[in-house]
């Protein structure tokens, strides 16, 4: 690959990037963007058309998946199939400007729908797996034999036999999360509203202990929210919906933890690097890659319940916010990150 080659960013197009509200992958696609335009790298970003970038924007539609508003009188799958054209238009894009690409990184949550891009155009493609795998993807993955790129050692247990090439972390930029030595008398719990991310179990924890928590993030599940989050809310539960990143920052780094009670095999889990570059513990449950990421007892505690997770609360002091901070700045930046992604440039240049 000659320098005068590009690199073609494959973008997410459920959300803006980067995002005005709480978002991850948006973030980690326009870290990485800026990053490798930074270290002198041509970029192709395959996107929305409202994506603000300082790469050559390629848009693969007029605005993100979340700003359409489908109509109760439209078809229930009306929504599937604006993602599937947006899609489809971006596969059209990078098979028109194939002659300009020489490696393309996707950051598409696309369930393998460019499983064959490399063998279609003969150009080295990494696929990046932003979400747990399951046994149907992972079979398009192994027949395929697609180049993939885990962002946890873990995420690799369940499908060992497939095509890894590295892992990658995602990172942050710490100048964005300033640290607080001294939090307020509250907790926080942010990701979307859903039972897979239980925030359930933060509140009964939160009551259990007899203490404040703020939840934020945008509901994705309108019955849990009514049904089992809203009957619970008052002066001590508090739902702020989805709020800007500058009020997440803030809400961070004032918290005495981040509770993340998580039900599913979280891949990574931003949000709490976000929260420990800020000085704030993470109180967590051991799924998915949990322990990859928090240092038990050194930025946090991990806990199998509710009921441990409510006398974790009660010892927090115990966790060194600072030993938070440095725990990031030593595996988690968006330096470290981008410098992983360029490895993989060099060792194709």
């Amino acid at each position: 690959m000659k320098r005068r080659k590009k690199i073609a960013i494959l973008g997410p197009i459920g959300n803006e990037i980067p995002p005005k509200k709480q978002g991850g992958i948006e973030w980690m696609v326009d870290y990485l963007t800026e990053g490798l335009i930074k270290k002198g790298y041509q970029v192709l970003l395959f996107a929305p058309r409202s994506t603000r970038t300082s790469a050559d924007l390629v848009p693969v539609g007029p605005k993100p998946l979340v700003e359409y508003k489908i109509l109760p009188e439209y078809e229930m799958a009306r929504k599937l199939r604006i993602e599937l054209s947006m899609l489809t238009n971006m596969l059209m894009e990078v098979v028109k400007k194939k002659k300009e690409i020489g490696i393309i990184f996707n950051h598409t949550v696309s369930g393998g729908m460019f499983s064959s891009l490399e063998k279609l155009l003969n150009i080295p493609v990494f696929h990046i797996l932003h979400l747990p795998l399951f046994k149907e993807l992972a079979k398009v993955f192994r027949e395929s034999n697609a180049r993939l790129i885990a962002i946890s050692n873990r995420q690799r247990n369940v499908f060992p036999n497939l095509n890894y090439q590295t892992t990658i972390y995602n990172g942050i930029d710490l100048k964005k999360f300033p640290l607080s030595k001294k939090p307020k008398d509250y907790f926080i719990f942010s990701g979307k509203i859903i039972p897979a991310k239980n925030p359930l179990d933060a509140i009964r924890a939160a009551k259990i202990a007899q203490k404040k928590i703020i939840i934020i993030g945008r509901i994705k599940n309108q019955e849990y929210f009514e049904t089992k989050i809203k009957p619970l809310l008052n002066k001590n539960v508090v739902y702020l919906g989805e709020v800007s990143f500058s009020k997440a920052i803030e809400l961070y780094k004032n918290a005495k933890a981040f509770l993340f009670p998580i039900q599913w095999p979280e891949p990574f889990g931003l949000v709490m690097i976000e929260a420990m570059a800020s000085g704030t513990p993470v109180i967590a449950y051991p799924n998915g890659a949990i322990p990859e990421v928090i240092k038990d007892k050194k930025t946090g505690f991990i806990v199998r319940n509710k009921n441990e997770m409510a006398e974790a609360m009660k010892n927090i002091s115990q966790i060194d916010r600072r030993e938070c901070r440095k725990h990031v700045q030593e595996n988690f930046t968006v330096e470290k990150m981008v410098d992983e992604y360029e490895k993989l440039i060099k060792k194709l240049l």
